[in-house]
């Protein structure tokens, strides 16, 4: 019987693992909309030659005494007609693998556990899968796949490679705004679609980034929300940054770190254009090289202590859930950005748009874009849906008019 492959956790991906069993599980979803309906058995077939390319993606979470690890599976992997509420849990025990992939009428999603990935990390592994279902379909020649790099370098812990021992910063706690609203079982999921072009107009107007933009613009919406009790909290929005654009690397593994922009709101009525000022001058100061590597090397340090390594896993599991409910405490909420999204040309006329969805325990934005349509996503626990509703209005009002779909459903909302 031959020995199957296994390696370990990333740093991201191990505790994930250790807090998988919470009730939000950590799963993220990319969609794309394609002009005609779905073919399931060339689905298939795409799925099964992406794995060719990308047979890390294929494997199984299982438990040592100290640490949980990934073992390769030689388990066949079958799409699904949608049939699960977006974004489920994946794991529920060994056998399980931790991606899948599903479609309904002229949409193919892939969800994946980001124990095993991250956006960037599996944006190559998508794109693979819909390149492929295109290819076979249309029997389109001469289309290169974008595997991004060998299978050694998708596979590489690039946190482990470029851990440098910490020195640590510390700073006094804050008292954090969070949303005071009932919250829900279930999470809402809604895709907002406008235009890329008239909404490149305004942050260059502003002379910042998108990000930026979106950031104030949720800065400003939970502001119109709070009561003047809560004025002297603090706003905080975090947001993933990909750090392959720092370091060299080219992992389908989690490789990310966290910028954390902080907004005080003092009752003062602070117009759009000053808190926009306010989080572009904190993300030109904190995401630079020095500053993700001391955030980047302080997350690994937990891992890397020898009086934890060693400490049962079960008791790790304990702590490291503490960790999690304390971490959710102090972030009002986060905004993640992947950007544009590109295929070859050949493929473009066959594609509609491209979609991102990720679990969240309070309110969560993310983003891409594909040619001119620019894909807004809201997870939501909240009942009160208040704070998107005046996100959305915000580009209304600046005459950018767009399509919302809410939770999958059939229905969309002209805005």
């Amino acid at each position: 019987m031959t020995k199957k492959h296994w390696y370990k956790l990333d740093n991201v991906g191990n505790f994930y693992s250790l807090t998988n069993n919470s009730t939000i599980p950590a799963v993220f979803r990319y969609s794309v909309t394609l002009k005609d309906n779905v073919d399931s058995k060339i689905l298939q077939q795409a799925l099964e030659q992406s794995l060719n390319y990308f047979p890390n993606f294929n494997c199984h979470l299982k438990k040592g005494f100290f640490w949980l690890y990934l073992e390769a599976s030689d388990k066949k992997v079958y799409v699904a007609k949608e049939n699960k509420p977006i974004c489920s849990k994946i794991y529920k025990d060994e056998d399980d693998i931790l991606f899948r992939v599903n479609f309904y009428e002229k949409r193919i999603n892939l969800e994946i556990s980001h124990i095993i990935s991250d956006g960037r990390g599996s944006l190559n592994f998508f794109k693979c899968i819909v390149y492929k279902y295109l290819i076979l379909k249309y029997d389109i020649k001469n289309v290169e796949i974008e595997t991004g790099a060998s299978n050694f370098e998708k596979n590489e812990d690039s946190f482990d490679k470029y851990y440098t021992r910490p020195k640590f910063k510390f700073s006094l706690p804050k008292k954090i705004y969070k949303y005071k609203n009932k919250k829900k079982k279930d999470t809402t999921y809604i895709e907002y679609h406008i235009s890329v072009s008239k909404t490149l107009e305004l942050p260059h107007k502003y002379k910042v980034s998108l990000t930026s933009l979106l950031t104030a613009v949720l800065i400003k919406s939970y502001i119109n929300q709070m009561k003047r009790v809560e004025f002297n909290k603090t706003i905080k929005i975090d947001i993933p940054v990909d750090l392959r654009q720092y370091f060299k690397s080219y992992t389908s593994r989690n490789f990310f770190g966290l910028v954390s922009i902080l907004y005080k709101n003092d009752g003062s009525n602070d117009s759009l254009e000053e808190i926009i000022n306010t989080v572009n001058e904190q993300l030109k100061s904190k995401v630079n090289i020095d500053n993700l590597k001391v955030r980047m090397n302080n997350m690994i340090y937990f891992e890397k202590n020898l009086a934890i390594r060693f400490v049962p896993i079960f008791i790790k599991d304990i702590v490291l859930k503490i960790a999690d409910y304390l971490s959710s405490q102090g972030c009002t909420s986060s905004i993640s950005n992947i950007g544009e999204i590109t295929v070859n040309e050949k493929l473009e006329k066959y594609i509609e748009n491209f979609n991102v969805l990720s679990t969240t325990n309070t309110l969560k934005i993310t983003a891409c874009s594909y040619k001119d349509d620019l894909s807004i996503g809201f997870s939501s626990k909240y009942i009160s849906n208040d704070v998107i509703k005046d996100f959305c209005r915000f580009f209304s009002k600046n005459e950018i008019y767009g399509v919302i779909n809410i939770s999958g459903d059939d229905c969309c909302e002209k805005m």
